[in-house]
């Protein structure tokens, strides 16, 4: 009927969220003949995912066959094992979800109107055992917002520029030069701009909820889930507040939490990530909904301590500063220096983040924190987009003629700094960081023209430091789920019929990334295996 609620009826899978977790768990139900509802919590389609550059590490992925790259999952596992940090294993959750990121991929490129092109970065620890120098990341191509015929204009945009791909923010030098490289890609831009085309996170998501509608996924906006509905100790559905009054909805086999994280609940990150905070990348939306309801539900939270710290710079989004992400740390003529004045890491290395977020073992306490970037007056003509944007975030950026002065300015001992800085100057002399190895990953770093590497002495005046705390792109933990995205207790039992992934699980790669991509690719590895395991369950009840 007309007027019938979407409530009226149960549904096979309900799925709570509407990032890249949340929309292949519901494409690949749906493709299987399953009945699903897709709930998100605003007005706009895709959270964080939408907002994000849209790059996704997939290793064994079909187009890396097609291109004649040799990769296999064994290797796979072994890298992962061998760069995650000391203590961590997550072995048959890393298998699991190495294993379906393949049939993913291929599913979205079948399903959906995606189509996606390998970039040419490599793992960045070429020197663990199972590294490839290409094949593993791969962003989607522009789509047009068209394509998600009337949610169209509910796709969420981006603090990033949409029109142009993954791929061009590599391949040309955007951040150093955007108004040359615009004119330089100026006719295929316009052509873009005329059909409403957008590349990076924006594409994936237009792609996704194209696939899913097209497969008869009903998607709500402005749908909220409050409760998970319990009998028995198994989940049942989810209360959903909709129009402003709360509804039922019953799930026959299984309900997904892929509602993002937690990093706009203040109470939540003094709790799990105190501490000094940059800026914040994702929805406001994202206040740890998902969390919350696992948790009441009986699951256990882990990895809450986990997140994407990206370096990141201010830019107005919807009417708020927000942190769009640009390594503004990585020019040849600029060094990291902690609360002491002191340079305390190599500025390119991967995981530049979880240095940053660092803390001494026995007391809690930040090591390095409040962090500065510091430079000297040839660092803002080279960074336009940093010059540009710095007075959304007053006091974020400060100058000075000399560095004593700027020493003062930050806080930081100006004896430390001074010395601190000859002592970089010195190196770029020689050529070569003997203090921290700055360099060693040039041919790492050269597929990525977002940064500068090299050495370029810090002399002239006016000198500048830009705070460099901890910017989120997502926070990483929730319920802790087994090898098929199902919830657990903290005894270790199952809560059936509870399914998380993205950000709102207990994520088995946390704030240590494999490489760019591995946040998106693993949380729609994720969302694909919950759903799997939802399809096997219905398949076992007919």
């Amino acid at each position: 009927m007309a007027n019938a609620s979407p409530f009226d009826s149960a549904y096979d899978f309900i799925v709570l969220g509407s990032g890249c977790a949340a929309l292949t768990a519901a494409l690949r139900a749906a493709t299987a003949g399953l009945s699903v509802l897709v709930c998100e919590k605003t007005g706009l389609l895709g959270g964080t995912s939408a907002m994000s550059a849209g790059g996704i590490w997939v290793p064994g992925n079909h187009l890396a066959r097609e291109a004649g790259l040799e990769d296999n999952l064994d290797d796979a596992l072994r890298y992962i094992a061998g760069a995650s940090p000391e203590g961590w294993d997550e072995m048959p959750s890393w298998r699991a979800m190495l294993a379906a990121g393949p049939p993913m991929l291929e599913l979205l490129e079948q399903r959906t109107p995606l189509r996606f092109r390998l970039t040419g970065e490599p793992d960045p620890y070429a020197g663990v055992p199972g590294a490839r120098r290409k094949g593993r990341m791969l962003s989607p191509l522009p789509l047009s917002r068209l394509a998600a015929g009337r949610f169209a204009f509910s796709i969420r945009g981006s603090t990033l520029p949409e029109p142009y791909t993954y791929h061009e923010v590599l391949e040309t030098d955007l951040y150093h030069r955007p108004v040359s490289t615009t004119f330089q890609l100026l006719p295929r831009l316009l052509g873009r701009m005329s059909t409403l085309s957008a590349g990076k996170g924006v594409a994936l998501i237009t792609g996704l909820v194209r696939g899913c509608v097209d497969a008869g996924c009903r998607i709500l906006r402005e749908a909220r889930g409050t409760e998970l509905l319990l009998e028995g100790g198994r989940v049942t559905g989810a209360r959903i507040a909709w129009r402003g009054g709360a509804h039922d909805a019953r799930a026959r086999y299984g309900v997904l939490v892929a509602t993002g994280g937690f990093e706009w609940n203040p109470e939540m990150m003094a709790r799990y990530l105190p501490g000094p905070l940059g800026f914040l990348g994702g929805p406001r939306s994202l206040t740890g909904d998902g969390q919350a309801m696992a948790a009441q539900a009986g699951a256990e939270l882990a990895r809450m301590d986990q997140a994407t710290f990206t370096p990141a710079i201010p830019k107005r989004y919807r009417g708020a500063v927000h942190g769009m992400p640009v390594p503004y740390h990585g020019e040849a003529n600029s060094i990291l220096i902690d609360r002491d004045g002191r340079r305390f890491t190599d500025e390119l290395i991967p995981n530049i983040g979880e240095v940053i977020d660092r803390r001494d073992p026995g007391s809690g306490e930040f090591l390095h924190l409040p962090a500065h970037v510091v430079a000297d007056a040839r660092y803002l003509p080279r960074m336009p987009l940093v010059r540009w944007l710095a007075r959304l975030a007053p006091g974020w950026l400060v100058q000075a003629a000399t560095l004593e002065e700027l020493a003062l300015k930050i806080g930081v001992p100006p004896g430390a700094l001074a010395d601190t800085v000859a002592r970089y100057n010195a190196l770029c002399a020689t050529g070569v960081d003997s203090d921290f190895g700055r360099g060693r990953t040039k041919a790492q770093q050269a597929a990525d023209k977002r940064k500068r590497g090299g050495f370029e002495p810090i002399v002239q005046s006016p000198f500048i430091a830009i705070r460099f705390n901890r910017s989120i792109m997502s926070t990483k933990g929730g319920a802790r789920t087994d090898a098929r995205g199902r919830a657990l207790r903290p005894d270790g039992s199952v809560i059936e019929g509870l399914y998380c992934a993205g950000a709102s699980m207990a994520n088995p790669i946390g704030t240590r990334g494999m490489g760019a991509g591995t946040t998106l690719g693993p949380f729609m590895s994720w969302g694909y295996l919950c759903a799997e395991d939802v399809v096997r369950r219905a398949g076992q009840a007919t």
